[in-house]
Parts: structure tokens; C-alpha cells; sequence
């Protein structure tokens, strides 16, 4: 008699994931999620730049300028942590991609207005009111697709590659914004801009589906018990105040950068061209200097240092005229230095089931602060000076990064590295160092 062959059930068979094809995967999500979250915030930043001229253009006061930024603030503030949980419950890349298609339409509708002779302080407003509403689901719902469908060992690497990507498109908006604003005005740049978030949702279209059962493929450290607003003895408040510190600077920075090179030093728009061109690259370079940095010194210790490092930079900017403009280099490269190692404690402490609504809450604190350091920056340098609104920028920077570091003084947090691991620990399976690619 032939020896039988056993076969499966078919009744107790069920699909199992092959893992080469999840990493397939990952490596493809990866490949795209850094051009479409650089290409939002460009399309956002040009929205913002080419806003801030139209009012500065038609009310003649930074606080005008000031106020586009604190209605593009108070919706997040507002509806991040809601959102937030959204995030974590539907599909993350949808979620983005009709982020993206909303915001195409909502920046079609203010050049539209304009042509159509609405008032141009109404018509900012209103569109960029709509255009916060909409970027306050796609932030914590982009932070949470990276955590989402990058592997752990990749998670600080990418991390640090993505926070660069979105910050250069913060940044280089401005350049962008600036240039085509002399050469083609403003309302032609504001259908242009509409382009870039199509481009951008075609990107979240062909990342793909989830890949199936994360455990799988990715090992991952099982999450603490308790509630999530403390991991391995860190209270996520904290970093995400640390973190939220950055989202100051980056705001006040766009309404300062404008009123020092256009009504300070009396300068064309295409000169904010160059200013975010050399933070852009300060900030390539401050990617560069990070990992460096992070191999000697804890994640803590290096945001605190380029916090400081910022806040000298932020002080020095407006006082040499023309020529203060090449500081802007190095305040990108300290900035950069302090944003990509405090997201990276905070992307590394995180679960990922729970990461929309931490970063959806983080977003909601860092622009809540922004509403309040931009209306005091904004009288200083109305009622003082340019020089003194600069400075006042520079203390909400290092103040509340010192005390905020202090506060967490003695936790667990000073031993992670630039892998988002313990250095005391002991190497775990799936820890790598070598991979840069992103």
C-alpha cells in the first residue's frame, strides 16, 4: 500500500502572511511616504507664505500677518486630539489621501474668490481656516502611518528622515512661494499650489494596503499595561511638550521671516527664497549632525543642546542686516538637531495603536503655544522692535526646553539613543544600526 500523503484541512487552513512580502511592502511605504508628506507641507507653506503677503500687503501690520497663523493654529488646537483617535481607527492612508484632495479644492477657492472681487483679508482667512481644519486630521494621521508601516529597528532612522522632509517643505515654501510670486503673482501660484496636493495624494494611492499582522514581521517590545501616557516611566506630556517647542519656533519663524526681510530690510519676496533655501539646507545638514550627536549623547541631551544652540541663533538673525541673513543656515541645522531628537523619543515611546491620538495631542499643545508666542511676538515687534520680537522668541524657546528636560531628569528617557532603545539594555532580535536608506 502506497504511503499517504497528509494534506491540510481545508476547513482549518487559514492565509498566513508571508513575511517577505510585508517587508516588500514596508520598503515600498517608505519609498513614498517621504515625498508626499514633503510635498503637503510644501503645498501647505506655499498657502501660508502667499497669505502672509496679501495681508501684509493690505493691512500693513505684523499682527495682520500674525493673525493668518493663529487661524491656521486655533482648528488643530482644537480638533487634532479628536482626530487623533480617528487616525486610529480607520485606515491611515486613506485618511491622508482625502486630506490631501480636500486641501487641492480648498486652495483652489481663494485665488478663485479673489478673481471674483472678494475682499482678500476674508478670502485668506476664510480658506485657510479650512485648509487648518483638514491638516489637523492629516497630521497625527501621517505620524501614525509611519509608525504603522515602518519596522522598529528602521523607526528612529525614518523618523529622523521624515521629520526633515516635512520640515524642508515647511521651510522651502517660503522659497518656492517667494519666487513665483515675482515672477507670476500671486494668484497663479495659489492654482499651482493646488497641484502639489494632487501630486501628493497620488503618492498615499500607490503606498498600498496594511500589511497583514505586524507581529509577524516586525518584532516589536510588548506594549506596558496601564494607560499610554506613561511608557517605560516617561510621562509622554513631557516629551510632547519638548516636541511642541518646535512647532513654535517653526510658526513665529514664518511670521517674523516675513516682516524682517520684506518690511525690516525692505527686501523683494524672492529674498525669502534664499532665507528657507539656506535653513533648508541648515537642516539637511543638522539631519547629518543628529546622527552623529545621538551616538555620544542621549536623544534628551541633544534637543536640549540644539534648542540653546537655536535660541543663540534666533537672537543673532536680525542684527547685522543683509548680512545676518547666512545665521538663518545655521538656525536651520540647530533646529533640525532638537526637532528630530525629540520626535524620535516621542515616536519611540508610543504604541502604535494609540500614536494618532498622542501625536494629534501633541500637535493640538504645540500650536496652542504657537497662538499665544505669535500674538507676543507679533506686539513686541509692533510696539518695540523686530531685534526685541527675535529675542522674545529666543526666550520662549530655551526656557521651557530646560525646565522641561529638568523635569524629566533621572528617567529612562536620557538612555535612549538615536534608535529609540536603552543603550544599557541588552541588544534585542531586529536592532540595527546600519540601515540609513529612507
Amino acid at each position: 500500500m502506497p504511503p499517504t500523503v497528509p494534506t491540510a484541512d481545508p476547513a482549518d487552513s487559514t492565509p498566513v502572511p508571508d513575511p517577505r512580502s510585508a517587508d516588500r511592502l514596508r520598503v515600498h511605504s517608505e519609498r513614498l511616504l517621504l515625498p508626499a508628506a514633503f510635498v503637503t507641507c510644501l503645498g501647505n507653506g506655499i498657502q501660508l507664505t502667499a497669505s502672509a503677503l496679501l495681508l501684509l500687503e493690505a493691512e500693513r501690520s505684523t499682527l495682520g500677518v500674525g493673525w493668518v497663523f493663529v487661524m491656521v493654529a486655533i482648528p488643530q488646537v482644537l480638533l487634532s486630539p479628536y482626530f487623533g483617535r480617528l487616525a486610529d481607527r480607520f485606515d491611515r492612508r486613506m485618511l491622508c489621501l482625502a486630506c490631501d484632495v480636500l486641501s487641492a479644492l480648498a486652495a483652489v477657492a481663494l485665488p478663485a474668490a479673489l478673481l471674483l472681487g472678494s475682499p482678500a483679508p476674508l478670502a485668506t482667512y476664510a480658506a485657510n481656516f479650512l485648509l487648518a481644519c483638514i491638516t489637523a486630521l492629516f497630521m497625527p494621521a501621517s505620524n501614525a502611518l509611519v509608525k504603522e508601516r515602518v519596522r522598529a529597528e528602521r523607526l528612529a532612522v525614518f523618523s529622523g528622515h521624515y521629520e526633515m522632509a516635512v520640515s524642508a517643505g515647511n521651510l522651502l515654501s517660503t522659497a518656492v512661494g517667494g519666487f513665483l510670486i515675482q515672477m507670476v503673482g500671486v494668484e497663479p501660484l495659489l492654482f499651482f499650489n493646488a497641484f502639489t496636493f494632487l501630486a501628493s495624494a497620488g503618492c498615499w494611492a500607490l503606498i498600498g494596503g496594511r500589511p497583514e499582522k505586524r507581529d509577524i514581521t516586525q518584532p516589536t517590545a510588548a506594549p506596558p499595561p496601564g494607560p499610554a501616557a506613561h511608557v517605560r516611566g516617561i510621562p509622554a506630556f513631557r516629551l510632547s511638550l519638548l516636541y511642541a517647542i518646535s512647532s513654535v519656533i517653526v510658526v513665529v519663524s514664518n511670521t517674523l521671516i516675513v516682516v524682517l526681510v520684506v518690511k525690516s530690510l525692505r527686501l523683494g519676496p524672492g529674498v525669502l527664497g534664499v532665507v528657507d533655501s539656506l535653513a533648508g539646507i541648515g537642516m539637511l545638514l543638522g539631519g547629518l549632525l543628529y546622527r552623529q550627536m545621538t551616538k555620544r549623547v542621549s536623544n534628551l541631551t541633544a534637543a536640549v543642546m540644539g534648542y540653546l544652540a537655536c535660541a543663540i541663533v534666533i537672537t543673532l538673525e536680525p542684527r547685522f542686516g543683509v548680512y545676518s541673513l547666512a545665521l538663518f543656515l545655521l538656525g536651520g541645522l540647530t533646529f533640525a538637531v532638537a526637532r528630530i531628537s525629540t520626535r524620535t523619543l516621542l515616536m519611540s515611546t508610543v504604541a502604535e495603536e494609540r500614536a494618532g491620538r498622542v501625536f494629534g495631542s501633541a500637535n493640538a499643545l504645540g500650536l496652542g503655544l504657537s497662538v499665544i508666542a505669535t500674538l507676543v511676538v507679533s506686539h513686541v515687534a509692533d510696539l518695540s522692535s523686530v531685534s526685541h520680537s527675535f529675542l522674545a522668541l529666543a526666550l520662549l524657546t530655551a526656557l521651557p526646553a530646560v525646565v522641561t528636560a529638568a523635569s524629566l531628569h533621572g528617567r529612562s528617557v536620557h538612555s535612549l539613543r538615536h534608535d529609540g532603545v536603552s543603550a544599557k539594555a541588552p541588544a534585542q532580535e531586529g536592532r540595527s544600526h546600519s540601515g540609513a536608506g529612507g
